[in-house]
């Protein structure tokens, strides 16, 4: 069997020591990229693969009626609770958290996951299915519903990236040392460009907690703009807006630094609105 990173791991620590309400804020912030207020207002949103449950609780701060949280890592779900404990006052009578596997049918047809709003902000990349989950995530959307995700992009870089992440998958030893030598020059690299001692990210990550992930993440599977706009249509979804849409290429003549440099592979960002009726 393939290994599979932790995220929960990560999760814990940042629900523990970075989550506060500045980066509840970032993340309200975050989710009004890809929805209006009308939009979320008094709907069910699903936030499929939770993490730390973080926008869950933005969602539920921004209106949302209900909030329905899932994950296949239970640290992720200790995360969860732990945020909506400390943070959600009297939103938690409206926050479920509880395991689920994007990949099991099982799940998928109970419709306990079933909502207005699908939000999976780089989680069905790491499946080891991203067609399947993706599939099945837009399942758990309600006819004329949205579906929000963020998918790995596809750029020459990334079969260097998925050889880097299944070494360190596979190597146990070497982890240590691939975490603190790559989180460390991420720190470096991102308080230099900003000029600031903060190591807090758009989307309310801490730096060196994002390294880790980014290092560790596997599986790992990606996608360009154009695969994924056109398998998501072939599924019965339309797309509403591209957030974010990064270069599938680096520019010419770029450095080997430039070509494989990890903001090239990062996530492109999508809305979806499902149709009323799915083609066979």
């Amino acid at each position: 069997m393939e290994p599979r990173f932790s995220f929960g791991r990560n999760w814990i620590n940042y629900a523990k020591n970075s989550a506060d309400e500045n980066a509840i804020k970032t993340a309200q912030e975050s989710l009004l990229r890809f929805f209006s207020p009308e939009q979320l207002k008094g709907k069910v949103f699903v936030d499929a693969g939770c993490g730390s449950g973080l926008f869950s609780l933005a969602a539920l701060r921004l209106g949302a009626a209900k909030a329905l949280s899932f994950d296949l890592d239970e640290k992720s779900l200790e995360a969860s609770r732990y945020v909506r404990g400390k943070f959600a006052g009297e939103l938690a009578a409206k926050w479920d958290i509880f395991q689920g596997d994007v990949l099991d049918p099982a799940f998928v047809s109970s419709d306990k996951a079933r909502g207005d709003i699908v939000y999976s902000w780089g989680v069905l990349h790491h499946t080891g299915n991203m067609h399947l989950a993706l599939k099945n995530a837009l399942e758990l959307v309600n006819p004329g519903g949205l579906f929000a995700v963020a998918l790995y992009n596809r750029t020459p870089a990334t079969p260097f990236w998925f050889k880097a992440k299944r070494f360190y998958n596979y190597h146990p030893l070497a982890r240590p040392f691939m975490e603190l030598g790559w989180g460390a020059l991420a720190c470096a690299v991102y308080m230099g460009r900003r000029k600031t001692l903060s190591l807090r990210r758009e989307r309310g990550m801490n730096v060196f907690y994002d390294a880790i992930d980014w290092i560790g993440g596997y599986p790992y599977e990606y996608a360009s703009v154009e695969e994924v706009k056109a398998y998501m249509e072939k599924l019965g979804a339309q797309l509403d807006k591209t957030v974010t849409a990064l270069p599938a290429l680096p520019e010419e003549g770029a450095s080997f630094l430039a070509r494989h440099r990890a903001a090239h592979t990062g996530c492109n960002e999508f809305l979806f609105r499902k149709n009323r009726l799915v083609p066979e």
